[in-house]
């Protein structure tokens, strides 16, 4: 059934005539501007006050339809959402089925459902197989500027390239290895199926939607550097980035596989909504006077937490399911005594 707040947005013609390259030294001459403002931006916020964050945000989470519903995409999907609403901006989901041998499409209702269990609406949504002429668009500019060239069999791949630097919003100045360099070098972007492979897909959808912060799991951390490198390319300044640690079982990284990863099985255990955002929240994030006050943050209250009374953290945190269960209890007291 079509939830009341699904609903897409027509890619915008604009970004046709927009998406243009620098030549090179406009390109380097670009790229140090961006850097200094960013640099002037993240100073004068440091100086005026505590706040970290001090703009409009324009959101997403992007998870793929490859099984269930991840407990950790949940608490990143909160986490953009909080981030959004905070700042009176917008909160997106990208649904990234570019992936046509390992996509499902129930799992495409499922990620629908989850959000709208937790009642993460989103402001606009967008399929990534929907917009493939974004794609081939900024490819052929790539192409046109020499930066990319197509190989024999119809992919097209970067010329050259390197990974890039830059700052994490909770992790600070970020420093490419020569694997994340060698990574970068003559990366494919367009396959030879004519699909986007994920990291220039991803790119070319912040900038073309005009995401502004991504918050999402460490994991992704080394992805990024990929990512640094394409923005530039494409004449684009690079969004704010923040990598939460992650959520671990028995001191692994939780996968789609297990049990307790899967959002769904909350729900269909009769976990409450709202208890699951109060422990998603405080998995990664606390408020910075951590007090007997802050042991109940339902979603109200959070929005005007996150931004500027609270803070990420990178390290990794391991799920607590008696927690998890506390904060069920209290709050189906709490709606029972209402």
């Amino acid at each position: 059934m079509k939830k009341p707040w699904l609903h897409t947005e027509p890619s915008k013609p604009s970004f046709l005539i927009w998406l243009r390259l620098l030549s090179m030294s406009q390109w380097h001459s670009a790229s140090r501007a961006s850097r200094t403002r960013k640099t002037c931006r993240l100073t004068h916020i440091e100086l005026a006050s505590e706040r970290i964050f001090a703009m409009t945000y324009t959101t997403r989470v992007a998870p793929s339809p490859t099984g269930d519903f991840h407990i950790g995409t949940a608490r990143t999907a909160y986490f953009n959402w909080l981030a959004a609403r905070a700042s009176g901006g917008r909160f997106i989901l990208r649904i990234d089925d570019t992936d046509l041998a390992r996509n499902n499409h129930a799992s495409i209702d499922v990620i629908h459902d989850c959000l709208d269990w937790l009642g993460l609406a989103p402001d606009a949504v967008y399929r990534q197989s929907h917009r493939r002429d974004i794609y081939d668009a900024a490819a052929a500019k790539l192409l046109d500027a020499g930066l990319a060239v197509r190989a024999d069999n119809g992919a097209v791949l970067m010329k050259g390239g390197a990974a890039a630097p830059w700052h994490d919003l909770i992790s600070g100045d970020q420093l490419p290895s020569a694997k994340a360099h060698d990574l970068a070098h003559d990366q494919v972007l367009i396959k030879a199926d004519g699909m986007p492979v994920y990291h220039f897909a991803s790119v070319v959808d912040d900038i073309d939607l005009g995401v502004n912060l991504v918050i999402r799991g460490m994991d992704h951390l080394t992805n990024t550097f990929r990512h640094a490198g394409l923005y530039t390319a494409l004449g684009a300044a690079m969004p704010d980035f923040a990598h939460v640690g992650l959520i671990t079982m028995d001191g692994k990284k939780m996968s789609k596989r297990d049990a307790a990863a899967s959002l769904l099985g909350y729900r269909d255990d009769g976990v409450d909504p709202d208890g699951m955002l109060n422990y998603l929240l405080r998995v990664g994030w606390g408020p910075r006077q951590d007090d007997k006050s802050m042991k109940i943050i339902d979603r109200d209250r959070a929005v005007s937490l996150f931004l500027d009374h609270g803070k990420m953290r990178a390290s990794p945190a391991a799920m607590d399911l008696p927690k998890l269960a506390s904060f069920d209890r209290k709050y189906k007291h709490m709606k029972r005594s209402a």
